[in-house]
């Protein structure tokens, strides 16, 4: 009997099996235990084979080091792809992380009184301390809160350009005029912006919108030519509206106590099963269209959509009232608008489809798959700049799930998959567990 024969072919008959373990759970997605046991028996048998082909200790020890390495590490990259190092910011662990009040001017993201180059987190200039918050973000000029008063700053310097102790929350602007909340909701006050002095002042609560109640969204203050202002909390669901420039009452009755809120140039309001419109100059009625959720609009352009019983999303034209069905594509089973809190003019909804998961701009139809998703949620959506945060699972080809997040820009660009269970999206900016990640 010749032995060594017997041992080969053993050997052959162990990466045999081992490779047969392998397509079968890449084809029947046995998950990772049974490819990382199919992989091992052809580590053995690759080994055996050399143990009994090669000549001398040293060579059978080098050559089996060398196919086991080959071997475990491509199939470790086959599962994994090859490592990664995304961009991430450098900064101290006790450093003001992106929030829902953090926003974007050019390269810059001001978060609290610090703006920081998107790309790589580095200070360009910073104001106050860590009580600090943006009340007001664009190209031309940021407004920092502090704990007592307000700061004018020049984005592209970090230059100082007036101060005010005027302190609070910024709640609406619409490039000359800011409205202020006092913090403890007693007061507002409109500032000039070119000059941080003092136009008006008002008593009573300024909120951003209304839902289920006067409520505030995080984020910086919006563009808008009015604002609501709650002037007794005691009064239930009736709120004033108010003109930015000479802080006037122009509608005294407004409806809070569901949905309302100011979308261009025209006042957005539940009532009832419709939602209606008026003229924020003087509370004229628009036009006025049923609906099946007027509580639930999305959107701040021309458009704006609320959600159906059915696969399908309505679209409400803002000047003019009229209503449309939009369906989504072929295929699709569920559709879900992303948050009741989607504040830019670009609208996207989550798809249930045959292949997988998408999202979809009712406005354009656009549609992006995201690609190997098994289960996907809305993780948190930027209110401000429209930034989608996804949290999901992805199966890889044996079948094993992975935890993954995604980013998705308002203009449809989904970002690479992060491994990761939890995850915050602030304009173009990802944070995994303390990191934080530039989507560029």
């Amino acid at each position: 009997m010749n032995r060594p024969r017997h041992y080969t072919a053993g050997a052959s008959l162990v990466v045999l099996a081992g490779a047969g373990l392998i397509m079968a759970t890449i084809a029947w997605r046995w998950g990772h235990l049974a490819y990382g046991i199919g992989v091992a028996a052809v580590v053995v048998g690759v080994v055996w084979t050399v143990a009994l082909v090669a000549r001398g200790t040293a060579s059978r020890i080098a050559l089996s080091t060398g196919a086991a390495v080959v071997i475990v590490a491509g199939a470790v990259v086959a599962v994994t792809g090859f490592p990664q190092s995304p961009p991430r910011w450098k900064m101290p662990a006790d450093a003001q992380r992106p929030n829902g009040e953090s926003a974007r001017t050019g390269d810059l993201i001001i978060i609290g009184g610090t703006a920081r180059h998107a790309e790589t987190g580095a200070v360009a200039w910073a104001h106050e301390g860590p009580d600090a918050t943006p009340l007001l973000v664009d190209d031309r000029l940021v407004v920092i809160g502090t704990k007592d008063g307000s700061i004018g700053v020049d984005p592209a310097t970090g230059r100082e350009i007036w101060r005010s102790t005027v302190a609070g929350r910024g709640i609406a602007q619409d490039g000359k005029v800011l409205v202020v909340a006092a913090r403890d909701g007693a007061e507002a006050t409109a500032l000039d912006l070119a000059t941080g002095a003092t136009l008006w002042r008002q008593s009573g609560r300024a909120v951003m919108e209304c839902d289920l109640g006067p409520v505030d969204r995080f984020s910086p203050a919006r563009e808008q030519s009015h604002v609501l202002l709650v002037r007794d909390e005691k009064r239930k669901g009736n709120v004033e509206l108010i003109d930015l420039v000479e802080g006037r009452t122009t509608i005294a009755d407004v409806d809070c106590s569901v949905a309302a809120r100011i979308v261009g140039e025209v006042l957005l309001q539940a009532d009832g099963k419709k939602l209606a419109g008026r003229s924020p100059a003087d509370g004229r009625p628009l036009w006025s269209t049923s609906v099946e959720q007027p509580w639930h609009v999305d959107g701040s352009g021309s458009t704006v959509f609320t959600p159906t019983d059915r696969a399908e999303v309505v679209g409400i034209d803002v000047t003019t009232g009229r209503s449309s069905r939009i369906a989504p594509p072929p295929g699709t089973r569920k559709v879900q608008l992303v948050s009741g809190e989607q504040r830019t003019p670009d609208v996207w909804a989550l798809l249930d489809v045959d292949s997988g998961a998408a999202l979809w701009n009712p406005g354009t139809g656009r549609t992006v798959k995201i690609p190997e998703a098994v289960t996907i949620r809305v993780g948190n959506v930027d209110v401000s700049s429209g930034w989608i945060g996804l949290s999901g699972a992805t199966r890889d080809f044996t079948g094993a799930k992975t935890d993954t997040c995604w980013a998705f820009s308002p203009d449809g660009r989904l970002s690479d998959p992060f491994p990761g269970r939890i995850c915050f999206v602030d304009d173009g900016l990802l944070e995994i567990q303390g990191n934080v990640h530039p989507i560029l």
